[in-house]
């Protein structure tokens, strides 16, 4: 009889083709031997073995036994009670997400050939686009907290890199300091949650953490905060969300398969995978819905007031992403994953057709003599002419998010710093002094 488990952990060249894809456009950059048709040749094999590779293991899934899967493929570190495992989960929700992170792939490898054709970094964004591929199917396929975390640093750092991907000029420059920053903050979230669940549950396994779970409601709770908090940045929720229109600055394929489709619903498919544990954490249950509903009402209001298209589109997708976090706090699981591939899908057409959308608006103006935008308005029609300068305000302002930030978060936390290096000047100052007067 055929074994359809062995056919199963076919799944794992969907990362690893990629990464292996990455590895031999670094081979063959080092000796300058990577022209663009080259890399671009080995980019496509790469990611379509990926896609084979995965369509294979489902089939080897879905004729399988029902239910989730969980394919093991040994241990990275093993010591002290402390097991580093490598394992793979299949079911439906990984199974819908890592189809369309290989088809989005596959579509923006081919769209950037010819957008990207003689420029300096063609072969660095190819790089940084087989990079992100290991690391985005490493996320969705992980069934632990540990693999998971891997795939989560692997997206986080490309997406920086692509952010400033034109790095000879400062605003790129900038803009990917800024997602850093926020990366790295609410990275300490999903770390001290995968610690907490070492320390409190002794399992990092999606399965097993939500059964051990079910006798530890407050280690549930901290966890189920971390974890919301990791998914606000990582997904552009209130009050941190304002990294993504400045995620803007990097190449527009970068834009549509990074911050429009895949790269910003990590948080979302983070707390997907996390639920059964979140369900024992009423406290994080409330705040994805508390968060997410602020998102909403606010980027959407944001995305109407921006004046250029990108940014519109980027405050358009935190706040579907908003309803997203609303729908996973009220435990609709399937609806949110659903629109989770839906709107991905969506976004990532949005974005690509960014300059041709422009166009058709002005050639609907020429033909109509109105546009999309004074129908949009007439909604507001209703509202006096002072307040709807205030709301206007407001919403091209972002509801002085930023500014709140900056003044109550930003600034104290870089004052206590500057304060701090210069008391570590003077301690070793006078440390290096009172070595001197020993010595004599």
């Amino acid at each position: 009889m055929f074994d359809f488990f062995s056919l199963a952990h076919v799944i794992a060249l969907a990362p690893a083709a990629p990464a292996l894809g990455a590895l031999v456009i670094t081979l063959l950059l080092a000796p300058r031997l990577g022209s663009e048709r080259l890399v671009a040749k080995v980019a496509q094999t790469a990611l379509w073995l990926g896609f084979v590779g995965l369509l294979v293991g489902l089939v080897g899934w879905a004729l399988g036994p029902a239910g989730p899967l969980q394919l093991g493929f040994g241990s990275w570190y093993s010591g002290a009670g402390y097991d580093f495992r490598i394992d793979l989960v299949v079911d439906g929700r990984s199974a819908a997400v890592s189809a369309l992170v290989s088809l989005l792939l596959l579509a923006t490898s081919q769209f950037s050939i010819g957008y990207l054709h003689r420029e300096p970094g063609f072969n660095r964004f190819f790089l940084l686009m087989l990079l992100f591929g290991a690391g985005m199917q490493t996320l969705v396929l992980a069934g632990n907290l540990e693999l998971l975390f891997v795939g989560w640093e692997i997206v986080g750092m490309t997406s920086v890199l692509l952010v400033g991907f034109f790095h000879e000029r400062q605003g790129p420059v900038k803009a990917a300091t800024r997602v850093l920053v926020t990366y790295r903050l609410c990275d300490i979230g999903l770390l001290t949650a995968g610690v907490s669940l070492h320390r409190w549950l002794h399992t990092s396994d999606w399965l097993g953490a939500a059964h051990a779970a079910e006798s530890m409601t407050w280690p549930a709770t901290f966890v189920g905060l971390s974890l919301v908090f990791a998914a606000m940045g990582k997904s552009a929720q209130f009050p941190l969300g304002g990294w993504l229109p400045r995620a803007m600055e990097g190449p527009t394929a970068s834009s549509a398969v990074f911050y429009g489709s895949l790269s910003v619903h990590a948080g979302v498919y983070l707390l997907l995978r996390a639920a059964p544990l979140l369900e024992h954490s009423l406290a994080a249950q409330i705040m994805m819905i508390v968060v997410g509903a602020i998102t909403a009402v606010i980027s959407a209001m944001s995305s109407q007031a921006s004046p250029d298209a990108k940014s519109a589109l980027s405050y358009a997708t935190a706040s579907q992403v908003g309803l997203m976090f609303v729908e996973i706090g009220f435990g609709l699981y399937t609806i949110a994953t659903i629109h989770l591939v839906a709107h991905a899908m969506l976004r990532y057409y949005q974005f690509l057709r960014t300059p041709s959308a422009l166009q058709d608006a002005l050639a609907r103006r020429a033909a109509l003599g109105r546009t999309e935008a004074d129908e949009g308005a007439v909604r507001w029609e209703a509202l006096n002419l002072r307040t709807r300068r205030y709301v206007y305000r407001m919403a091209i302002e972002r509801f002085d998010v930023e500014i709140a930030l900056e003044r109550y978060v930003v600034r104290p936390v870089m004052a206590l710093s500057r304060r701090l290096d210069r008391l570590e000047s003077r301690l070793l100052a006078l440390h290096g002094e009172s070595e001197r007067g020993g010595r004599r």
